[in-house]
């Protein structure tokens, strides 16, 4: 029989010991799990819309991790070595193997893991509806994955080649990079958005175009498409709500459904994207910049830029 590992067992530490130090990368602080028989080293770090663990267990028999998702999850995992036995909360079970790519949707309820003695290793990537819609617009996998209502799975095994090569390339600098100020975190950013862009694109049922037939989400997907080519105007809950003829309670509530996030949030988000992006690739003033993501001075803008990436505009040009 597996050994099932029950939280009160389970002892945490900040240190890791010295026979697993070469486990460790510089990228953000490990955090050790231990009992007798079952170790992981756990180092996370975040983004706006992605939270990025690298989890490395290492069990010396059988082993079962149950956890209890207190809600539904978009969760992209590579896993690097090793395999993991995944019991889904609608019972089904998938095996998670060496060299595979898995974007998972996973309901609130109980999920059981299933270890082989042995290390196994994977990246997990656990991605917001919204950044999912920003990084993949107008394809089928994005519709599928986020109107679905039960669990779901899918899956690609990439051959030697350059995706395969950029995605380990990207989680061996994400892993290796040590973030010392706002210049080196927006590049963890754009790295961690890039490996999720390039895994993505090996998975089946990634067909752009598609036609979505769900009405509310559709119309969500337009407001969205509104957003982004309207930057530089003046934007806001009661001015969308306007424009599609719904109530502003409706579209609040369908924003959190379909992107997990508020209209503000959002909008502030693709600002500061579409700022960044200009700031590193075109030779416009900081001024006219702040004007085209709706800023009318641009000490308003620096504040909320260096709100968002830590860091200012000038610092962005500078480097």
């Amino acid at each position: 029989m597996p050994a099932v590992l029950l939280p009160q067992k389970v002892k945490i530490f900040p240190a890791i010991p010295a026979q697993y130090q070469r486990y460790v990368y510089p990228f953000s602080k490990p955090l050790f799990k231990t009992t007798p028989t079952f170790s992981r080293i756990e180092q996370v770090t975040t983004i706006p819309g992605c939270r990025v663990s690298s989890i490395i267990n290492i069990a010396e028999e059988e082993t079962v991790i149950r956890q209890n998702r207190k809600r539904a999850v978009i969760m992209l995992q590579v896993t690097l070595s090793g395999e993991i036995i995944c019991s889904l909360p609608s019972s089904e079970k998938i095996t998670l193997s060496k060299g595979e790519y898995h974007l998972l949707k996973l309901n609130a309820g109980q999920q059981q893991l299933y270890l082989q003695p042995g290390i196994n290793e994977f990246m997990r990537f656990e991605i917001s509806p919204a950044l999912l819609q920003e990084l993949l617009p107008d394809t089928f996998l994005v519709r599928e994955i986020l109107t679905k209502k039960g669990d779901y799975c899918t899956t690609s095994v990439p051959e030697s080649g350059n995706v395969k090569n950029k995605v380990h390339t990207l989680i061996n600098q994400l892993r290796s990079t040590y973030i010392t100020d706002g210049i080196q975190q927006l590049k963890q950013h754009t790295r961690i958005k890039e490996l999720i862009s390039s895994a993505i694109t090996t998975l089946p049922l990634s067909h752009k175009n598609i036609v979505m037939n769900n009405p509310h989400h559709e119309r969500i997907t337009r407001i969205q498409t509104y957003i982004n080519e309207n930057l530089h105007k003046s934007i806001s809950l009661s001015v969308l709500a306007g424009i599609y003829y719904i109530s502003e309670s409706k579209l609040k509530q369908d924003f959190k459904k379909y992107l997990n996030s508020s209209v503000q949030v959002y909008l502030q988000e693709q600002r500061m994207g579409k700022a960044l992006n200009m700031l590193q690739h075109s030779d416009q003033e900081i001024s006219d910049i702040a004007f085209e993501v709706g800023y009318a001075n641009v000490s308003s803008f620096t504040r909320e830029f260096r709100k968002h990436y830590a860091c200012t505009p000038k610092d962005i040009r500078i480097r």
